[in-house]
């Protein structure tokens, strides 16, 4: 159970003076069939302003979106056959273990933990959000945690690396990456597995979505991008659009998916663009090292990268080569892949999608305007 004192210490810290619109006003941008729709006003107002951000129409119509295209106003969203996606995520990734994979898979379900009246493997039948799959996983790491002394050495091992089995990766009425929530919860405190409580409740998971939509200070001229962004990665459109430009100048076809370095599990290395990148600069800015290149590049997830000579260099050429200003930002262009995704879907889809939701919500309230002076 979540520690609720410190719950309301964390969720309403740091607020602006300005209070900006009223939870009142909030909630005539929710549509009129969402429940608690008073509710869920006061705590988009409170998110925002714990991230001391403008409580208004703009700021909280972006965060609508995101929540009515994520969840349709769900705290803990249902996700269709859950317990299937998971049994199978677990058994794709141990798979490693060969024929040994469905022992495995018996020796982490089998268990019926003390004081429970059945199985792990049927109480992982029967989830339907993914909040009841994080409570299982975590009560499945916990006994085995606790029986790991008597076991050998592999099962020690599975035991602590039985978070990396979950296939929920992004959670709550907004799906905010759970990796990026943990990071900030880390820096304020707050043990990962609280974390991952706190996201499914409504206050919470709209406390970190909120703080990772607006996470970073891109200068993007359309919230389209910010929605893209959310998706792919931050700054994933403002990098689609230095991809697109370099693409331009080599005559080269490269992926625009906002990643600069290709990023593996054993970090991030050299992939397309990098190889592209070089190329420009042997044949356009030889006066620019390849170590210099490099170190700039490594900014690729910084505000910081628009101030390197590898950004300027390159942007500066594009315009040589086009006669036109390039532009700032492009919709990346990357497949989604998850567990929980059984269509082809872009993020270009989702933002597109998401900026619709804005478009309505913009449109569903209109703002109470000053009467005019008497004459």
């Amino acid at each position: 159970m979540v520690a609720w004192w410190l719950v309301s210490c964390w969720l309403f810290q740091g607020a602006p003076e300005d209070p900006g619109l009223s939870g009142a006003t909030i909630a005539k941008y929710i549509p009129d069939n969402i429940a608690e729709r008073d509710g869920w006003a006061a705590d988009v107002g409170e998110a925002l302003r714990a991230a001391s951000l403008p409580v208004d129409e703009s700021h909280v119509c972006q965060v609508l979106a995101i929540v009515e295209q994520e969840s349709t106003y769900r705290a803990d969203p249902s996700v269709p056959n859950l317990g299937k996606i998971a049994r199978e995520e677990m058994e794709s990734k141990l798979s490693l273990l060969g024929p040994l994979s469905n022992l495995g898979i018996d020796w982490l379900l089998s268990p019926v933990p003390e004081g429970a009246s059945e199985s792990f493997e049927a109480r992982l039948n029967k989830v339907r959000t993914e909040g009841q799959l994080d409570e299982l996983y975590r009560d499945l790491a916990g006994y085995h945690t606790r029986h790991a002394s008597g076991l050998p050495l592999a099962g020690a091992l599975l035991a602590r690396e039985l978070d990396k089995l979950n296939p929920i990766d992004s959670s709550g009425s907004m799906q905010v990456s759970v990796a990026w929530a943990q990071k900030a919860g880390k820096r304020e405190g707050i043990p990962r597995a609280t974390v991952r409580e706190l996201l499914y409740t409504r206050a919470g998971g709209l406390r970190w979505g909120t703080a990772r939509l607006f996470s970073i200070d891109a200068d993007y001229d359309d919230p389209i991008y910010r929605f893209a962004d959310y998706n792919a990665g931050i700054y994933a459109s403002r990098n689609a659009a230095f991809q697109a430009q370099l693409s331009e100048i080599m005559g080269l076809d490269l992926a625009l998916d906002g990643d600069l370095l290709a990023y593996t599990d054993s970090g991030p290395t050299d992939g397309e663009t990098m190889g592209a990148l070089l190329a420009w600069r042997a044949l356009h800015a030889t006066d620019l090292s390849e170590g210099r290149v490099r170190r700039d590049v490594k900014l690729e997830k910084e505000k910081r990268f628009e101030s390197t000579e590898t950004w300027k260099r390159l942007k500066a050429g594009y315009q040589a080569r086009t006669g036109e200003e390039p532009p700032y930002a492009r919709l990346p262009n990357v497949a989604l892949h998850s567990p929980k995704i059984t269509r082809k879907l872009t993020t270009a889809w989702f933002a597109k999608n998401v900026d619709r939701r804005y478009e309505d919500c913009l449109g569903r309230h209109e703002p109470e305007k000053a009467s005019a002076p008497a004459d």
